[in-house]
């Protein structure tokens, strides 16, 4: 199968993984509202999300060790990083029966925000010259590594306290990541209208 490396296919292991997470969540808050909450499922939600959010570094790792870099890779690995955090972001941050400590809504506003102006930000370069090449910056790495660990937190129960100073530097890099990808998209864009 063309573009079916060891990397990609951890990265397909990973897409896979994230409705497993969503559905022992799910069915852990389901309980906990119902006064039974099954701990089995919220240590299974951490198994999934942890062994994902490994595989996000892994995957990466074996690509340009093993010189595995494909096109397939470059789209799927960076959609399933954005769908594990938002699917961990939106059911912890939208939790009516408390059965997590709640995040705050704005911390899934502008990641969301964030994700889909780089998305039509890259639509729009590749419209207009067919080659984005909008590369990561090491805050928007920042700031995927601290949401992780800051839902990692949120999972294990562990007190508001050790999240909370994470919490504001995730956020503060989210908006840094999206103003800097927001830059490198005009000039793009200026680049390929000559402007």
């Amino acid at each position: 199968m063309v573009g079916m490396t060891t990397a990609n296919i951890l990265t397909i292991c990973r897409l896979v993984m994230i409705p497993c997470f969503a559905i022992a969540v799910a069915y852990y808050s389901a309980g906990f509202q119902e006064g039974q909450p099954d701990e089995r499922l919220r240590w299974l939600a951490v198994t999934f999300f942890a062994i994902a959010a490994i595989t996000d570094g892994v995957d990466g790792y074996v690509a340009r060790r093993f010189n595995q870099r494909t096109r397939l890779g470059a789209i799927l690995d960076p959609l399933a990083d954005k769908a594990l955090v938002m699917t961990a972001l939106l059911f912890l941050s939208w939790n009516p029966g408390r059965a997590f400590d709640q995040l705050p809504l704005w911390l899934p506003i502008i990641a969301l925000s964030r994700d889909v102006l780089v998305v039509f930000g890259v639509a729009l370069v590749w419209i207009m010259s067919r080659e984005p090449e909008i590369k990561p910056h090491w805050i928007g790495k920042t700031a995927s590594v601290l949401q992780m660990a800051i839902l990692a937190f949120v999972l294990m129960k562990a007190p508001v306290v050790y999240w909370q100073a994470p919490l504001w530097m995730a956020g503060i890099c989210t908006v840094i990541s999206g103003a800097i990808y927001i830059v490198q998209g005009t000039r793009l864009l200026g680049a390929q209208t000559g402007g």
